[in-house]
């Protein structure tokens, strides 16, 4: 096996090339089967004629925290109109309904900056915690968006 980014031989299969300190499958400069270089865009090696694995950063990238992010963020909106709701039903005077009111805030804006962070693929916590915090608002958004979170971790920075 060589490596797909400085075309180094490795043996076994490391995680890690020792010569670039890449994973041995991101590159696309050189072939995995014989080391020869190879231009970016080939799917098959002309030497020996292996298909070429596509890099991992291109491949790896996937639809589920997009689609955890966007259900996060319409949670935390849900939250606010549903702080709207409560504060006109309960008037001025309710100590209850003003309590219930900031903890919907609170939960709102969670869920909105996690849902940021699970579309810009940062802070696996943050975005966990998000979608946590949109289960309240919207259960079926809030537990879609957990699973989707948790299935992506890998993809997080």
């Amino acid at each position: 096996m060589f490596c797909r980014n400085c075309g180094k031989e490795l043996t076994g299969t490391p995680e890690i090339c020792l010569g670039c300190g890449a994973k041995p499958l991101v590159g696309s400069s050189f072939c995995s089967a014989c080391g020869a270089e190879t231009n970016p865009l080939a799917e098959i090696c002309i030497k020996c004629g292996v298909r070429l694995a596509k890099a991992e950063a291109v491949v790896g990238r996937r639809w589920m925290p997009t689609a955890a992010g966007i259900l996060s963020i319409i949670a935390g909106v849900i939250a606010f109109f549903l702080f709207i709701l409560v504060a006109a039903m309960d008037g001025p005077e309710g100590v209850a309904g003003a309590i219930f009111g900031l903890a919907l805030i609170a939960i709102g804006i969670v869920a909105i900056v996690g849902g940021v962070f699970a579309l810009r693929r940062r802070i696996w916590g943050l975005a966990l915690a998000g979608a946590i915090c949109s289960v309240p608002s919207s259960f079926i958004l809030g537990i879609s968006a957990i699973v989707f979170i948790a299935m992506s971790k890998r993809e997080f920075k």
